[in-house]
């Protein structure tokens, strides 16, 4: 029996946490015997043009995981930026819209095809929930489809066909509980049909807070923040905050942004706010490592791959109170604290400054965290577990 994992782009180059999640699991599962291979198309990422096939179809091999690549057609541009724009707005939008918005999203009839014409006991596990590879590919043989949908509070989860690929799978993989208790406050799922697997990390890489201080010549201690600069991750609410609190209090406290994007940054923080961009995976780990506290003020994540991150170099976290995943994270972990407005992010941040006690214990207890839960041998026997439940075989 294989598995193939179902998306809408996959390559080792992409950073976002479904393309991760997916490269791991495979990467991993065939470690173990597993024949799990990937089905994509041929559009290059995210940012690309949907309609654009940047590569030729055909069966490729990344780090040992067969690809199979399939073209996609033309689709309306300007329909779908009409009705994802509502959804953004969330704006109700009719039925029919519904029915466009999935028709002109990214539409690769070739795998359909290649997935309809298998007629075997083979698994398609499908990731993430919102896009028409997962919400028609589960429609074709329901009965050997789950969804690994990494699943957000947002208006795309509210629709009738993610509604119905839901409810007509065979099961669905959650990466945390918060995700599945959405996921059955929305939609009728029968209990023996779910499963909480997470995500795998790899728990080798040990970080170098004195080589990211050298190469960065950053040595007042700072808050860290990796992941898209934008308002969709609450970025310029951690620029406000931070520039209140350095004006309230006497600190040569910094901020350290990492990753892609940009975020305006007031003049008067120019001197206090260092924007990294992209740097490599090693220099993120050291600056894991050497940040006084990491702080993730997203309040729509269905994990949070770069809390585990900080947490394996022994950095403890503040997240929003408003997310539920990443609260629940710090609640079962002790590993970090919750702010809901800017007095309570002030209070936290002066206790962890003048605690150094507490950060480390906070630390260490979010390092047991994430290897108690998150390491790839852990997660790979759940995934296991569920599908020898749902199917007899693995």
């Amino acid at each position: 029996m294989k598995w193939y994992f179902v998306i809408p782009w996959y390559g080792t180059y992409i950073p976002g946490g479904a393309e991760a999640e997916c490269r791991g699991a495979a990467t991993h599962l065939r470690e173990t015997g597993i024949e799990a291979e990937v089905l994509t198309t041929t559009v290059k990422d995210f940012m690309s043009d949907w309609s654009q096939n940047a590569y030729e179809p055909g069966i490729y091999e990344e780090e040992g995981v067969p690809v199979h690549r399939f073209t996609v057609q033309s689709t309306n541009h300007d329909i779908f930026g009409y009705i994802n724009d509502r959804l953004l707005k969330k704006w109700k939008i009719r039925p029919e819209e519904e029915t466009y918005f999935f028709k002109e999203m990214l539409r690769s009839d070739d795998l359909f095809r290649f997935i309809e014409e298998n007629n075997g006991k083979d698994i398609f596990i499908f990731i993430p929930y919102m896009f028409t590879t997962s919400v028609e590919g589960v429609m074709i043989h329901p009965e050997r489809s789950l969804l690994l949908p990494c699943l957000h509070n947002e208006s795309y989860a509210t629709l009738t066909p993610v509604r119905r690929a839901f409810e007509a799978c065979a099961g669905v993989l959650f990466n945390v509980y918060e995700e599945k208790t959405l996921a059955n406050r929305l939609y009728r799922l029968p209990p023996e049909r779910q499963q909480v697997v997470g995500i795998g990390l790899d728990t080798t890489l040990a970080g170098n807070a004195e080589r990211f201080r050298n190469a960065y010549q950053i040595r007042e201690p700072f808050i860290l923040y990796a992941g898209r600069k934008d308002e969709g991750k609450n970025t310029p609410l951690l620029i406000r905050y931070f520039n209140r609190f350095i004006q309230r209090q006497e600190t040569n406290l910094k901020l350290v942004l990492i990753g892609n994007g940009q975020v305006p940054v007031p003049d008067s923080l120019q001197d206090r706010v260092v924007d990294l961009g992209f740097v490599p995976v090693q220099d993120k780990i050291d600056a894991c490592r050497a940040a006084t506290l990491f702080c993730q003020p997203s309040v729509n994540e269905s994990f949070s791959l770069v809390i585990m991150e900080a947490w394996l170099q022994e950095t403890p976290v503040m997240v929003h109170a408003d997310c539920p995943v990443t609260r629940g994270h710090c609640i079962r972990s002790n590993g970090g604290l919750y702010f809901a407005n800017y007095p309570e992010f002030e209070e936290i941040l002066i206790r962890l400054l003048n605690e150094t006690n507490l950060r480390e214990s906070m630390g260490e207890a979010g390092r047991r965290y994430v290897l108690s839960n998150y390491q790839w041998d852990v997660v790979i026997e759940r995934y296991k577990e569920a599908i020898h439940g749902w199917f007899g075989e693995i």
